[in-house]
Formats: C-alpha cells, structure tokens, sequence
C-alpha cells in the first residue's frame, strides 16, 4: 500500500506540473487566440449560473404550495439546461487550441521526458521510484506512449477533439458523454489494479509491458 500511495503522490504532482505549464501557454493570446473570447464566454456562464441561483432563491421566497413550487423550479431549469447546454458548447469550441496544447504538454512530459530521465519524471524522482520494462528488455518511446495514451487519458482527449471539430453539436454532446463514462470506467479500473494486483501493475503497465519500481527494493 505504501507504494502505491507513493505512485498516487507522484503522479499528482505530475499533474499538477503538466497543467500549470498547459494553463501558461494557452494562457498566451498571441498563442491561443481564443483566449480572450474564452474569457468573455466564461463570465457569461458564471453571470447565467448567478442569475439561476438567484431565480431560485427568489422562488422559495413566494408564497405557493409544493406542486406550484415543484412545476415552477421544473420551468426554470429547463430554461436553464438549454442556455447552460449552448454555453457549455461554445466553451469546448474555444477550448481546441488548450486541448490540443495539453495532449502536446503530457506527452513531452510523460513520454519524452520520462525517457530521457530513465523512467522518471520529477514526481517519480521525489518518491523514489522509476517505470521499467517488465521483461528486462529497454523500454522505448512506444512504450511510454502506449503507456500515456491510458493512463493518462491522451486517447480520450484525441477523440473529444475529434468529436468537437467534426460532430455536430447534438451528436458531439452525445458523444462526450459517452467519453466521460468511459473515462471515469477507466480511471477506475487503473486504480483497482494498482491497488489489488500482487505487483501493483494497472492495466497501462500490463499493455505497455511496464511496472512502476521502488529504487533501492525488491520490485
């Protein structure tokens, strides 16, 4: 168990080092040009979330009974899903050149790097532990690739952008959702593996022929 909270720790700051760097480009305007209408979009999802919430409150202050009340807030939040639906939609449009950005900064930093440094990414390093094949035989850039591409959801994301750029908006939200709860099945399923496999491998590592190794003890 203690490697495995370890392996938790590690890939957090991981995360946490990949997204800041992603947030600092996309957050460029000659960069992402999107940027600023990203922005605009945002506050006017906030100012809509604001303005629902206020509707609400405004409606628990009226004097009616339970089915007026219930037909009422049924009312309001249809009006809201629909609004909410298309501002939702717009942000994930504006959102391509960040999402594209962010696949490129996890595959530098959990591919290329992690390749360069032996098997080790920073997070890794200040954890003590190293990703190795789990044959003996050198791991290569597929194989950290391969490695990514589940763990890290970079097959996931490729498809969501597919899905925007060529889908049409209802067939896209479809879609999504779809990838959402393949998603969090996914990210499930890799930590009961970590955690209940007698080898801690999750079912990247297994595909990717790798296990995760704690320097200085036996795997």
């Amino acid at each position: 168990m203690k490697k495995v909270l370890k392996r938790i720790v590690a890939y957090i700051i991981d995360i946490f080092l990949v997204m800041m760097l992603s947030t600092f480009i996309t957050s460029n305007p000659y960069i992402n040009r999107d940027y600023n209408k990203y922005i605009d979009e945002l506050d006017k999802y906030s100012e809509l979330s604001d303005n629902y919430n206020k509707s609400v409150e405004e409606l628990k202050e009226k004097n009616m009974n339970e089915q007026e009340y219930d037909e009422e807030l049924e009312k309001i939040n249809l009006e809201y899903e629909k609004i909410e639906e298309n501002y939702s939609y717009k942000l994930i449009k504006l959102s391509i050149i960040p999402a594209i950005i962010e696949i490129l900064c996890i595959v530098l930093y959990f591919v290329l790097i992690q390749c360069y440094f032996n098997g080790q990414t920073l997070g890794k390093k200040l954890m003590k532990l190293r990703v190795e094949s789990n044959n003996g035989k050198p791991l290569t850039l597929l194989n950290y690739f391969v490695r990514s591409l589940i763990l890290n959801g970079v097959l996931i994301n490729v498809l969501n952008i597919v899905f925007v750029i060529f889908f049409s908006k209802k067939n896209y939200l479809v879609c999504n959702q779809v990838l959402y709860v393949i998603s969090e099945v996914v990210e499930l399923c890799l930590l009961f593996t970590i955690i209940f496999d007698k080898n801690n491998r999750g079912i990247h590592d297994y595909i990717s022929n790798t296990k995760v190794v704690e320097l200085g003890l036996e795997n």
